[in-house]
């Protein structure tokens, strides 16, 4: 049985170049097409980077613009697709936002990421939900890259059964080895695929540059489990590295989610011993 296609997208994205950015997220998606890709992973802020500064200047709405152009990409594609954007809220408030355009060229929904580093926080607000999407091919959690450092969004996730999260990211290179260990270890907590669609280049007005190593993971133990050619190591499929492109891997949900029924630790969860107040 055929399985279900992930790509995950390295670009740069460029500090006031918009209408560039987007072309280059064309290209990229036509490369994943090319390739087969059921589920197409953008970074965190990808049409305009991680300009958190000018905020107010370079948010957009949504559903707004670029939306619209991602749901053109997801139905040209027949894919759905996730991507990272700075959010101008109704509410006036801005957020970093994860949306999903469904290969009808809708968009199915969104995820304003929770956890915002301390100096993120002056700019932007943390949302407070943690949506899932049924798609046809499984169900798909969304998270972004400071959402890494929390297991409590990975177990949220496990909690409600889903098979893939995607975190849209802009991590600064120099969190990338802390970055780098947290990953397998969510896909391990989330008991499910992790796909980290990640920006690299270079921030201007921060000085610094973006980790990349965009990558797509499995839980080692269902690897272990289901594929006897497993060494430790291998829960990355994909890794990207530091170059911009493409990585796309093909795996058989049906058949981890056959695995997950025998193995979960859901069942012996204790949920009403945690986060306790102590006295």
């Amino acid at each position: 049985m055929p399985g279900t296609s992930i790509a995950v997208i390295q670009m740069e994205s460029k500090l006031g170049k918009p209408a560039q950015n987007l072309r280059r997220a064309e290209h990229y998606i036509s490369e994943a097409v090319e390739q087969g890709a059921d589920l197409i992973c953008l970074p965190e802020a990808f049409s305009t980077s991680g300009n958190i500064l000018e905020v107010a200047d370079v948010s957009v709405p949504v559903p707004g613009p670029e939306t619209e152009f991602l749901c053109e990409q997801a139905k040209q594609a027949g894919a759905h697709i996730v991507a990272g954007l700075l959010e101008r809220g109704e509410d006036g408030k801005y957020y970093s936002t994860s949306v999903l355009a469904g290969p009808e060229g809708t968009l199915l929904g969104s995820y304003r990421r929770v956890h915002c580093h301390e100096l993120e926080a002056r700019y932007l607000s943390g949302g407070t939900q943690y949506p899932v999407f049924d798609v046809e091919f499984g169900r798909i959690g969304l998270m972004q890259g400071y959402d890494i450092n929390f297991p409590e969004v990975a177990r949220e996730y496990c909690r409600r059964g889903v098979d893939i999260i995607v975190c849209s990211a802009l991590v600064p290179e120099m969190f990338a080895y802390v970055a780098n260990m947290r990953l397998p270890v969510r896909a391990v907590d989330a008991e499910c695929l992790v796909a980290f669609a990640s920006g690299i280049g270079t921030n201007l007005y921060a000085g610094f540059g973006y980790m990349g190593c965009s990558q797509i993971l499995a839980d080692p133990l269902f690897l272990e489990a289901e594929r006897f050619d497993f060494v430790d190591g291998d829960e990355r499929m994909v890794d990207l590295g530091k170059e911009p492109g493409v990585g796309v891997v093909d795996i058989d949900l049906d058949r981890m989610r056959r695995y997950r029924t025998k193995a979960t630790l859901r069942g012996d969860l204790k949920p009403a011993t945690y986060w306790q107040l102590g006295e």
